[in-house]
Parts: structure tokens; C-alpha cells; sequence
């Protein structure tokens, strides 16, 4: 069984997350979420972590203010 990957492209993100993707980014660069544009890409195009983006949407779920969420986040 196939899993899916850890780091996903900005399209991958927006499709599995279900987050456009101006907030995807804006998630990344405020740290809510861990993304940044790939050193290894030449077009500098986003990448970001899928267990993140899980802990993100759990935390919404939860309830929880975006301040825990970011501490959330941060513990894992």
C-alpha cells in the first residue's frame, strides 16, 4: 500500500488539504503550517509538509485557537 508523500508541491497541497492556494501560503509564512518555496526548484515553486497540513485540519476540527494550533504544530 502506497502512502503519500511527506512533501508535496502546491498543487499536491491545495488537492490533499482542500486549501486554496493563497491561504496555503499564507499558512506557510505566517507558521501555521510548514511550507516554504524549495531551494532545490530553479522557479523557486512551494513545498509543504503533509503532517502539517493534517495537524492544521485536526486542530480545526478541535476547535482550537489559532494560537494552539500553532503550538500544536510546533510540538510534533
Amino acid at each position: 500500500m502506497l502512502t503519500a508523500p511527506r512533501w508535496m508541491k502546491l498543487k499536491e497541497a491545495t488537492k490533499y488539504g482542500c486549501i486554496c492556494k493563497s491561504r496555503l501560503i499564507s499558512l506557510a509564512i505566517s507558521g501555521v503550517i510548514k511550507g516554504a518555496q524549495d531551494p532545490d526548484s530553479k522557479r523557486k515553486d512551494w513545498i509543504f509538509d503533509r503532517r502539517s497540513i493534517d495537524s492544521y485540519r485536526e486542530a480545526q476540527m478541535a476547535g482550537l485557537t489559532a494560537q494552539q494550533k500553532a503550538l500544536e504544530i510546533m510540538r510534533q
